[in-house]
């Protein structure tokens, strides 16, 4: 008798903490999987947007700086809410402002505007840190 009961006790416990270890085990799965996805999100969306950026970027010219700069900005506010990076910040500031100087230019000469394109899509390939 006394061993049933014995028995039926390590029983109880070890499907206790079976329980208990698989609950455990299944919060601390779910919390690794919502990180992991929360990531993967991420660095799919800094893709999408430093790619939709570097496209604007280079089909601007001097004749659609203006039409550009409104995309520019567009995409630049999506970067700005998704990534904390002051540095990143203050590059696209600097850019669309030279942009718009270029802009009020009458005559904008085609290798400045060129090298401040390349300087500004060199830039984002370095701060993609997928």
């Amino acid at each position: 008798m006394l061993n049933v009961t014995l028995l039926t006790a390590v029983a109880k416990s070890a499907l206790v903490g079976a329980v208990a270890t698989k609950i455990v085990d299944t919060l601390i799965s779910s919390k690794i999987n919502n990180k992991i996805e929360q990531n993967k999100w991420l660095r799919n969306t800094k893709v999408e947007l430093f790619s939709k950026l570097t496209e604007d970027i280079l089909s601007t010219d001097s004749t659609n700086i203006t039409l550009q700069l409104r995309e520019i900005r567009k995409t630049s506010a999506k970067i700005i809410l998704l990534i904390n990076d002051r540095k990143l910040s203050d590059k696209i500031e600097n850019y669309t402002n030279t942009l718009i100087k270029f802009n009020d230019n009458e005559r904008v000469e085609k290798s400045a505007l060129s090298l401040v394109n390349k300087d500004m899509i060199s830039f984002l390939s370095r701060n993609i840190k997928l």
